[in-house]
C-alpha cells in the first residue's frame, strides 16, 4: 500500500521505519527534506523510501497518518491541501497537548479542554475524509511490533466509518496489535486523548516509557 505520513518527528520516523519494514511504500511529508534524520531513513529505506512535502505526501498516500504536533496540525492540513485528503482514512496520531510540559505529579494538560477533542476538530476540518482515531495512547517505539514482557497490548480505536476502521484495524494487525477494540465514533477521542495523558503521567513518575494498556475480558 502506499502510505503518507504528516509529520517527520520520532512518531513519523517510527511508522516510516516500521512500515517500509513491512513492505509498504512510505512518503514522509515534512517541511525541510534536507534534515539529517530523515537523510538517513531515506537512504535505510531502499526504493519505498520517499520524502516530501505535505502536499506531495498527502497526494501519494492511499492511507494517510497524521504525526504532527498539535499546535501545528491545522497548518499542516492546509498546507498538504484539503482535496488531497478526499475520502481516504486519516489516521489520526496526535494529542492536542498544550506543550507545557509535565507539571510535579506528571500530568499534562490538554489544549481543548478536550471539548470538542483533538480527533472531532480534526474530522471536522476534514470533512470528506474518514478520521480514525489511532495509536496515540503509547509511545513511538511501540507503535510498530509491540513486544511487551506481560502480554499483549490492546490499540483502541474510534471513528465515525466503519469500513475505514476496519480498513485501521487489518494495518494495526500487520502492525503487530493483535488486539484492536473499536471503541465507537469519533467523540470518543476526547477518551483516547485523556488515556494518553494517563499514559504520560506514569512514564514521568517512573522514567519508564516501555508500557501500553490492555483490556482484559472475563
Amino acid at each position: 500500500m502506499k502510505i503518507g505520513i504528516l509529520g517527520s518527528g520520532p512518531v513519523g520516523l517510527a511508522l516510516g521505519h516500521g512500515l517500509v519494514r513491512l513492505g509498504h511504500a512510505i512518503m514522509l511529508g515534512t517541511r525541510d527534506t534536507q534534515k539529517p534524520t530523515l537523510q538517513t531513513w531515506l537512504a535505510e529505506s531502499g526504493p519505498n523510501g520517499h520524502l516530501g512535502s505535505f502536499a506531495e505526501s498527502a497526494a501519494f498516500g492511499e492511507a494517510l497518518f497524521l504525526c504532527t504536533g498539535w499546535t501545528g496540525t491545522r497548518k499542516a492540513i492546509e498546507s498538504a491541501g484539503l482535496w488531497n485528503f478526499r475520502k481516504k482514512v486519516v489516521i489520526d496520531v496526535t494529542n492536542p497537548l498544550d506543550g507545557k510540559g509535565p507539571d510535579a505529579e506528571g500530568r499534562l494538560e490538554l489544549a481543548p479542554g478536550n471539548s470538542p477533542s483533538g480527533g472531532e476538530q480534526v474530522q471536522a476540518w476534514l470533512q470528506d475524509a474518514h478520521v480514525v482515531k489511532a495509536l496515540n495512547t503509547v509511545g513511538n517505539s511501540l507503535m510498530v511490533a509491540p513486544h511487551l514482557k506481560e502480554g499483549i497490548p490492546t490499540m483502541f480505536i474510534a471513528g465515525n466509518d466503519t469500513l475505514a476502521k476496519k480498513a485501521v484495524a487489518d494495518l494495526l494487525s500487520q502492525m503487530g496489535w493483535q488486539d484492536v477494540v473499536d471503541i465507537g465514533a469519533i467523540e470518543m477521542s476526547r477518551c483516547l486523548e485523556a488515556l494518553c495523558v494517563l499514559w504520560c503521567a506514569y512514564g514521568f513518575r517512573t522514567g519508564s516509557w516501555g508500557h501500553a494498556f490492555r483490556l482484559l475480558r472475563e
